[in-house]
Order: structure tokens, then sequence, then C-alpha cells
């Protein structure tokens, strides 16, 4: 018995937002991004309406980077489990430890999407809080 596939979601993709590029290659437009947006940029500190459009982009680029990841880490999971409960097969411990390898990068690389998400949501709600009174 196989295990259903979960419906691929697409990536999210706002037209309006024209630092919104490349949406699969996440992670080096977010740090393009950081690198020109200016580093006073948070929810405490008044922002630009540009900063907040690039704000923006780096809250989808790390909300669609999240979903791959997590997409990718259930699927290599899958894989081992197919693979280790097979009596047939046998895994190359290199093949193993690249496997611990790219998952503890792409764990680490999630994690800063999510933080680098959420504080760009922050700033973003409070740009739009501020350009509302």
């Amino acid at each position: 018995m196989t295990k259903p596939a979960p419906p691929k979601q697409a990536p999210v993709v706002p037209k309006t937002n024209p630092h919104f590029r490349s949406i699969d290659r996440a992670p080096y437009e977010i740090g393009f991004l950081l690198k020109g947006i200016d580093n006073a940029v948070s929810s405490y500190a008044p922002i630009t309406d540009r900063q907040a459009l690039e704000a923006e982009a780096i809250v989808k680029h790390a909300d669609n980077a999240q979903e791959v990841i997590s997409r990718g880490l259930e699927a290599i999971g899958e894989v081992l489990s197919i693979a280790g409960c097979n009596a047939e097969c046998t895994v190359n411990g290199g093949t193993v430890s690249a496997i611990g390898e790219i998952i503890r990068h792409l764990t680490v690389e999630a994690q800063m999407m999510r933080d680098m998400g959420n504080l760009m949501k922050d700033t973003v709600a409070a740009h739009q809080k501020r350009r509302a009174q």
C-alpha cells in the first residue's frame, strides 16, 4: 500500500512586487535582498515603500523555501524508510552521511528562512500600520 502524495502547492508569486524574482532561488534572493535593504530595517524603525516591497519579497521567498524544504525532507524520509525496510538492499555509509549533511544544511537554511520571513513580516506590518495612521 502506498501513501497518497500530498497535493503540490504552487509557490507564492506576488504579481505587483518587482523585487520578487527567481522564485526557484529563494536563499540567494533573500541574501541579495538583505544586502540591498538598509541595515536599520526593522519593525521598530520607519521604512520606505521600496523597503517594504523588498521586505515583502523576502517574506514570500522565505515561505516558498520553507515549503520546498519541508516537502523535500519528507520525501527523503519516506525513501529512507522504504530502503531501511527492504532486506534485499543496503545503503552505502557515504550515502547516508551525505543525506545527513544535506538534511542538516537544509534545516539550518529553513530556520534562517523562517526567522528572516518573520522579521520582514513584522516589518511590513508595522510599515502598513504607520502608513494607515
